[in-house]
This record gives structure tokens, sequence and C-alpha cells, in this order.
């Protein structure tokens, strides 16, 4: 039976179900530990200014990038002076379903760092991350080879004389393409280009590049980045293109856990 108000029609629908709808919710969220956590971060964010849903289908390009980055860093604040745990903020994260310019440097700078970088090299770089004193990204794709990564063309060739790299982006399809973060937000990328060293290509390897000025947020000489522009979705992340003119970085700018270059 059908009648002409739908509410009592999903109440009729409901009525006949041959299972308990609180202990499937209890099943699809982990059980009732995970499901009371989850209530309590829901709660929690409601109470947040950055945490309102309302308005979010009405909000320009603009400021549903502003929207995401204050919800990311709101979050990360929590996490760090409600002693949140990492698990807690990513189920926030979720909760809150509003990327932006922090997803890269949460989920792709910080663990290559991680897991490529020696420990000085963790040291230096990340209590810097955690403090959000820089904001980070990762180039790897590029205009015109996409994610294949044996055709990347941007290069680091290493000069013996002062103990630094040369990155350059040689043609117009070496240009960095895609990173999200990388049009507005960061300023630090970690950067996937072909090692050369006394004219042999050792492929890509991947380095601590800064991008942008700590103060000012410009470009840093011989750096050109930007957006990308409009996208038929998530608005809120600032998908960027970078480029590099004959940019000097030092030795240790290369992670350098599992391979190295001598001196």
């Amino acid at each position: 039976q059908v009648t002409s108000h739908p509410v009592q029609d999903a109440a009729m629908e409901r009525a006949k179900a041959t299972f308990c709808s609180d202990n499937l919710s209890v099943y699809l969220n982990g059980g009732v530990e995970c499901l009371e956590r989850r209530k309590q971060l829901i709660d929690i964010l409601s109470k947040q200014p950055w945490g309102d849903k309302k308005n979010r289908y009405f909000l320009s390009r603009e400021e549903e990038h502003v929207a995401g980055l204050r919800g990311a860093v709101g979050i990360w604040k929590m996490m760090k002076e409600h002693n949140l745990s990492i698990q807690d903020a990513a189920e926030m994260r979720q909760l809150l379903f509003l990327p932006g310019g922090f997803e890269l440097h949460i989920g792709m700078f910080i663990p290559t760092i991680l897991s490529q970088g020696t420990r000085e090299q963790q040291d230096r770089w990340m209590p810097l991350c955690m403090d959000l004193r820089l904001i980070g990204t990762y180039a790897q794709t590029e205009l015109g080879h996409g994610t294949f990564l044996r055709g990347l063309e941007t290069v680091a060739v290493y000069d013996p004389e002062t103990r630094s790299f040369i990155i350059h982006s040689p043609t117009l399809t070496a240009t960095k393409w895609w990173p999200g973060g990388l049009g507005k937000t960061c300023t630090h990328a970690i950067l996937m280009a072909r090692l050369i060293t006394k004219g042999k290509d050792y492929g890509p390897h991947a380095f601590v590049i800064q991008l942008r000025d700590l103060e000012t947020h410009k470009a840093l000489p011989g750096v050109e980045v930007g957006d990308i522009g409009p996208k038929m979705g998530y608005h809120g992340v600032d998908n960027g293109f970078l480029r590099f003119d004959h940019v000097k970085v030092p030795r240790d700018a290369m992670l350098m856990r599992y391979s190295s270059i001598t001196e």
C-alpha cells in the first residue's frame, strides 16, 4: 500500500524489515564501541562553526576551498589540544567530508618523509609538518605522462662541486599537473624527478623542495606554480601546476633512506 505521504511510506517499509536496524548499525560501524565513538565525534563536529554542512552546496569555488582549510586546521588543532588519536582525526575528516588543500600534506607528504627519509631528515621535517609551519603536497604527475613514472621528464642534475641539485622542467610536457594543494595552499612538495649525475640517468627519486616563501607565500625564484582552474568536482581541492627553471637545492633535499648520492 502506497500513500501520498512519503514519511508514512518510509515508516511502513521500515516496519517490514526482518532485522533490527540498531544491530545493523552496530555491525556496519565495527561494533558498539566504534559506533558510540562515532556518535561522540559527530557531536563534537556539530558544535564547530566549520562543521556546519547546511550551506555547502551554495559555496563558490573559493569559499569551498577556504571551508576545507578551516575544517582541516580545526580537526588538526582538536587532535593536538584534546589528545585525539590519529584514528579519531581520520574519522572526523571522513565525517566532515570536505576535501581541501591539506589532503596530500596528510596523505602523501608526511608518509613519504616517514617512509623514504633518513632519521636525520625525519627529525628535520616532521616537527615542521606536525606544527603546520609548512604545508606539503606530492608532485609526481606530469602534463604529458600522467602517472607513468618511467616517462617523467623533470630532472634533478647533481653538481658535485656545489653539492647541490639543479631542478629543471626541460619541456612543456614536464610540467607537474594536478597535485592537490599545489594551486594555492602548499609551501613545499615531495617532487619526483629523474636523478642525473655524471651524465647518467638513475630514474625518478624523491626530493623535498620549497616552492613558496614562508612569509609572503609567493613563488620562489625559478618556480612557476599556480592553480589549474575549475573542475567538475572537488572544488575545495586546489589542484595545481608546477615548473622549474634551473632551481638549485641542497644535496640533502633528496630523501636518502634507501638510496643516496656520494659527495
